[in-house]
């Protein structure tokens, strides 16, 4: 079934959404949890949370895009569960490394008020991204949006940690230089 025929069972508020969304889409949903909050349980978890959030929130909204917007979900719910279960162990856990690591990797890009500028500096980082070399892009798009901890892009890849965290480093220039370039406050 095509994201076209799924976003109509969820107007329709036809349980088979979910079930559609889920045959579809769990496994990439998990892949994204898991790579977050580290724990299989808690990446289900997420995933279901995933499907209920796309149910309650398909209408009124219609994803251009069903993979990206339940990959978005489940992101932002791994994220939410990981500060939850940090603040509980208080520095428990290997995605700690990577929150810090996380904030040097991103420019502190202040994010546009309205849609038409976000969408402008969506399609800026796009443009960017595909400038770049094909490791380049994939290690910065693990580190940025999976939030893959170095070692394991480094194993990944065949490339040393010190090589994953140069690559980084430069990306993150480049990007704030061209945004910079571009008029987005950076």
């Amino acid at each position: 079934m095509n994201d076209a025929e799924i976003i109509e069972l969820y107007f329709a508020r036809s349980e088979n959404a979910i079930r559609e969304s889920e045959k579809k889409y769990a496994g990439y949903c998990r892949s994204i949890s898991y790579g977050i909050v580290g724990s299989h349980e808690d990446a289900e978890e997420c995933v279901n949370d995933t499907l209920l959030r796309a149910w309650n929130s398909i209408p009124p909204n219609r994803p251009d895009n069903l993979r990206v917007y339940l990959g978005r979900i489940a992101r932002n719910l791994s994220i939410d569960r990981y500060r939850g279960t940090m603040s509980k162990k208080r520095g428990e856990g290997a995605s700690e490394v990577s929150w810090d690591e996380l904030e040097n990797v991103l420019p502190a890009v202040a994010l546009p008020d309205d849609e038409e500028d976000e969408e402008a500096l969506l399609r800026s980082i796009n443009a960017f991204l595909g400038e770049q070399k094909e490791l380049y892009r994939k290690v910065f798009v693990q580190k940025v949006w999976y939030l893959v901890p170095v070692r394991r892009i480094a194993e990944l890849h065949g490339i040393s940690e010190s090589k994953t965290v140069s690559i980084l480093y430069r990306m993150r220039r480049k990007l704030e230089a061209k945004l910079r370039k571009e008029g987005f406050p950076v």
